[in-house]
């Protein structure tokens, strides 16, 4: 068996052996030497090159380099503070620390010291707000129903459905949070899909847990 049907073999199980492999980038990176091994494999066995093939596995091998490149740069570390490394650590796991630091790019840290409304019901709701640290009373008609604390979003419901507020928050205390403009993080998200599906699991869970506990009331 000469070095070139040796490659022929190595390409073809390497495509094989990358449906096992979970993380993409090293599925890429297999993906790169099935290629090359297969510009081997066409460019010795046939009587003449089939560069076809070899065309087409070379732009295989470009395509992949250039997504292994961006992997890396959205996997590469970032200056964060000491909040944000908190959330990032405790609630925003699933993204790149590249991510991360888009969606705080375009939110703004806020204190919230008085009594005062910051989301009322049957009104649009211009923000989704994070509580980083702090107390959030949820009031319907007047009535009280839940607390919200650290950890927890304030007006994801609106933020999901585009609807009015279906309740009004105060903050009785003060609230540290994390605050983001609804349209320019909906604008973000959409340039985003990773981050879109991460950030709407994140709401959609919050709001399915709010539901769960209102049920068993």
């Amino acid at each position: 068996m000469n070095i070139a049907t040796i490659a022929g073999h190595l390409a073809f199980g390497l495509i094989a052996f990358s449906f096992l492999v979970k993380d993409i980038l090293y599925l890429r990176i297999l993906s790169i030497f099935a290629s090359l091994f297969s510009v081997l494999y066409n460019f010795y066995i046939p009587i003449e090159p089939m560069w076809l093939p070899i065309g087409w596995n070379i732009i295989f091998v470009i395509v992949n380099i250039y997504h292994i490149s961006v992997i890396i740069y959205e996997k590469r570390p970032v200056d964060m503070t000491d909040k944000e490394k908190e959330l990032y650590e405790t609630m925003f796991k699933g993204l790149t620390p590249v991510e991360f630091l888009k969606i705080t790019k375009v939110a703004e840290w806020k204190k919230f010291n008085t009594p005062l409304p910051i989301i009322t019901q049957g009104k649009p709701v211009k923000d989704l707000i994070l509580i980083y640290n702090g107390a959030v009373d949820v009031l319907v008609n007047d009535t009280k129903v839940a607390e919200l604390k650290d950890g927890q979003f304030v007006g994801e419901m609106s933020f999901l459905t585009e609807k009015p507020a279906t309740a009004t928050c105060k903050v009785e205390h003060n609230a540290e949070c994390l605050v983001w403009p609804q349209q320019e993080f909906k604008d973000l998200l959409k340039r985003n899909p990773s981050l879109y599906f991460t950030i709407q699991s994140l709401l959609s869970e919050q709001v399915s847990n709010n539901l769960v506990s209102s049920s068993q009331k």
